[in-house]
């Protein structure tokens, strides 16, 4: 195993799930969902924070409430934590190798495993951003290939100061299409052969193996309107990752526009964090502004509940989010429980 995990790293709604699943179901290799709850809290200036500020983060987040990891405050620092993680995964899932799925924070990551290498997964930004619509943080099109561009100018910036052998760049339309291929070179990046078994999650998640038509689904689907204010956005970033503007007239996205879009956008927010957390959420809302921490945490606690339930849930099997090595799942068939 090398000295830091490989981060599998992609805009949301670029195809990330797919390829962590893929990537995880290789004989060798184990894929953490993500660690936003470690990478998040390293602080802009690149200081950690003290083990008992984390230990009190940690209680109202998602992810890791059902990640399985034991926090030990007993270690130095925020790093240690972080690998400690990334071990007891390594024990749990009985394989040698660790990647992330990520979706930013290049420079959060490099601050703890400062020799961290990195694969990124592209998708056509006007894919991105019709899936992004019909999330929360992604209303209109517009706004939904935010995310996306920042990565790019996240990406770009990072690597520039990286070696050449410490990242490449895959391209999700490849993945479906092509995928032995694609994943070939993945495994070819991280020192491992390509395995069969990275198609096996069809067998045990609720994901199905790549279908090619899902590529370019988006393009018939698409508004004419929502295809020009993306490429005001973002078009001159198209033709550098190997996609082609539309032949529609080039349109200016004005104040006004963008004034009425989020106007919109934050009635629907409010909206959605009504009608699905009730009045928790804006309970929620309400006490962490006005600084009462225990009522705060106490609904968060309710709206995460509420939040995992609602969850697509990539693993059949109840509390499981990995594949096991073979020689783990033969210990866990003759040793159940």
């Amino acid at each position: 195993m090398s000295s830091s995990p490989t981060f599998l790293i992609g805009a949301e709604r670029s195809g990330t799930t797919l390829f962590r699943l893929m990537v995880d179901s290789h004989p060798e290799i184990t894929c953490i969902e993500n660690l936003d709850y470690v990478i998040n809290a390293v602080e802009p200036d690149g200081s950690f924070p003290s083990l008992v500020d984390y230990a009190q983060r940690l209680e109202t987040e998602t992810v890791y409430s059902t990640s399985g990891f034991t926090l030990d405050t007993d270690l130095p620092d925020l790093a240690a934590v972080a690998n400690d993680f990334i071990a007891q995964r390594l024990v749990a899932s009985g394989k040698t190798d660790v990647a992330v799925m990520v979706h930013d924070k290049m420079d959060a990551i490099l601050r703890i495993w400062p020799d961290a290498r990195f694969v990124h997964i592209v998708r056509d930004p006007r894919g991105v951003a019709l899936s992004a619509k019909a999330f929360e943080w992604g209303t209109a099109v517009y706004f939904g290939i935010a995310r996306w561009a920042d990565l790019m100018d996240e990406w770009d910036r990072v690597t520039a100061t990286l070696p050449a052998d410490r990242f490449m760049e895959i391209r999700f339309e490849d993945l479906v299409t092509d995928h032995v291929a694609t994943l070939s070179a993945v495994c070819a990046f991280m020192g491992r052969n390509y395995s069969p078994d990275m198609l096996e999650y069809a067998s045990e998640t609720d994901y199905e193996l790549p279908i090619p038509g899902k590529a370019t689904e988006w393009q018939s689907l698409i508004t004419d309107r929502e295809m020009q204010e993306i490429e005001a956005r973002v078009g001159d970033r198209l033709s550098a990752k190997g996609y082609e503007a539309s032949s529609l007239p080039s349109i200016q996205v004005g104040p006004a526009d963008i004034a009425k879009m989020k106007s919109r956008i934050r009635i629907l927010k409010w909206k959605h964090k009504l009608g699905f957390f009730g009045w928790a959420g804006i309970g929620e809302l309400v006490a962490r502004k006005a600084g009462l921490d225990d009522l705060q945490v106490k609904l968060k606690k309710q709206m995460n509940a509420k939040e995992r339930q609602g969850r697509k849930r990539s693993w059949r099997e109840p509390g499981r989010e990995f594949s096991y090595s073979p020689a783990k799942r033969a210990e866990l068939e003759q040793h159940p429980g």
